[in-house]
């Protein structure tokens, strides 16, 4: 039932939970209506005080008595000057007498006269108080005696007007049940409604970072079906365009190989000075089309085995081995792990550290652990990067500075190899000029909590890190 409610439209589950919440709180106000005793009326009129006093022939007792009355015997009668604001009513007095059956002289009753019975209006009067169908009704504190037969006085109290009056009572629980019942179905409702939502935007996040990623699901209500499998198409077709795209570099880089080796053959005869010219510009673009068919068959997709790796030691062995070669380069970790492929993490830090030692002559490595977050971090002391060419130096065959002339060696291809190997293990990689001069190479990935060495399928890592910062 729950499924197929949740491929209904938005706009029904709207109306649904509207109509449930609707249901649900009027049924509470039914059962109280039914099933609870209803509250008297925050007044206490005439017959209640007389049945409080006591009545000789037995009419009344017993029938209307409120338990909030308090009853006490004393030897005097009470006066007016026990209470503070209190009157009294002839006429009052003898209908209370008239009502016990007894003389108006055995009859002492006072009251508070600053009453009302708001919304309703009562004609004003001498006594003060609202009469309705000739029966005074007490709002606030009476104090009522009568004589009984042995001299002392019956005497009854109404209780002290509260904040919050019986009736008001009985609104505040009838409120805070329906909140009670309410509230879990307002909860599955929203839920239903929002678990799908999370899901598209996590996948569609995933489809955005990489060409790989699974397919966003289709499930939900259908406007989210027709959300998720638009982006799946959309996600497809960019698929489809990047191999058509790759297989066409590589074409191209795999046919030039035949050209070049005919020229390498027919400029052996030349002069040396020519000879040499050609036979190096040969070499350079053989170096290219390598990198190139590199590139195609292992810059889209480096990573293929996920496991819990971790990345400080897969970082001392690339130092070490540079160091090992005489290069300069310092380092300073400490633990962090996360979920990757040991091979493509070293091809990372191996193209990033090569182009540290490349252009600055010496690099300083660090990986630290930094809001939740692997942060790798590569300086060197070069020339650094203009700032509008940052990001140029990340895209295939574009070495960012001119300056950076071919005596350095390489085509262009590290750092976009590095980045996308970083795209895939959920980071980044980015560039930023050093305020002291050289620059930084810092590289950022999501945490990951496992058993060492155990595998992660791709879908499950996907699923699992967080992408971006």
């Amino acid at each position: 039932m729950s499924f197929r409610f949740g491929r209904l439209p938005i706009f029904w589950q709207t109306l649904w939970l509207i109509v449930a919440t609707l249901i649900a709180s009027n049924a509470v106000n039914i059962v109280l209506v039914m099933a609870a005793p209803q509250p008297r009326l925050d007044f206490y009129s005439l017959r209640d005080v007389a049945e409080a006093l006591g009545d000789p022939r037995g009419l009344l007792r017993g029938r209307y008595a409120d338990p909030q009355l308090t009853v006490s015997t004393t030897p005097a009668p009470p006066g007016m000057v026990d209470e503070a604001d209190m009157r009294t009513n002839d006429q009052i007095s003898g209908q209370l007498a008239a009502r016990l059956g007894v003389p108006p002289a055995r009859v002492r009753l006072f009251y508070q006269a600053d009453q009302t019975n708001f919304p309703f209006r009562y004609r004003q009067n001498d006594a003060g108080i609202p009469i309705r169908l000739g029966e005074p009704q007490f709002y606030n504190t009476v104090v009522a005696a009568v004589q009984q037969e042995d001299g002392r006085w019956r005497v009854v109290r109404t209780p002290e007007r509260p904040t919050v009056t019986r009736y008001q009572r009985r609104l505040l629980y009838t409120f805070l049940l329906s909140l009670l019942v309410v509230l879990p179905i307002a909860y599955l409702f929203a839920r239903q409604m929002a678990n799908p939502i999370k899901r598209f935007a996590g996948a569609a996040e995933r489809a955005g970072d990489s060409d790989t990623a699974p397919a966003v699901p289709i499930e939900g209500s259908i406007e989210m079906r027709n959300a998720a499998q638009a982006v799946n198409t959309m996600q497809k077709r960019l698929s489809d365009m990047l191999a058509e795209r790759t297989a066409m570099m590589g074409a191209i880089a795999h046919d030039l190989r035949t050209p070049l080796a005919r020229i390498a053959f027919r400029i052996e005869g030349a002069p040396e000075s020519i000879r040499t010219a050609v036979m190096n510009d040969i070499e350079q673009m053989r170096a290219m089309i390598a990198a190139t068919m590199a590139f195609v068959k292992r810059g889209r997709s480096p990573v293929t085995d996920l496991r819990r790796v971790e990345l400080s030691r897969v970082v001392q062995v690339v130092v070490a081995n540079a160091q090992a070669m005489g290069h300069d380069v310092r380092l300073r970790t400490e633990e962090a792990w996360i979920a990757g492929d040991e091979l493509a993490l070293g091809r990372l830090f191996q193209n990033v550290i090569d182009n540290a030692l490349t252009y600055g002559g010496s690099a300083e490595v660090s990986v630290e652990l930094e809001d939740g977050r692997v942060v790798a971090t590569v300086l060197d002391r070069g020339p650094g990067i203009p700032e509008p060419m940052l990001e140029e130096v990340f895209k295939p065959f574009n070495r960012g500075d001119p300056s950076r002339n071919r005596s350095t060696g390489g085509v262009g291809l590290g750092l976009s190899i590095a980045r996308s190997i970083a795209a895939a293990h959920g980071g980044t990689l980015h560039a930023e000029n050093r305020r002291d001069g050289g620059l930084a190479m810092v590289a950022s990935f999501p945490t990951l909590a496992g058993t060492a060495g155990s595998p992660i399928g791709r879908r499950a890592m996907l699923a699992e890190v967080e992408y971006g910062i």
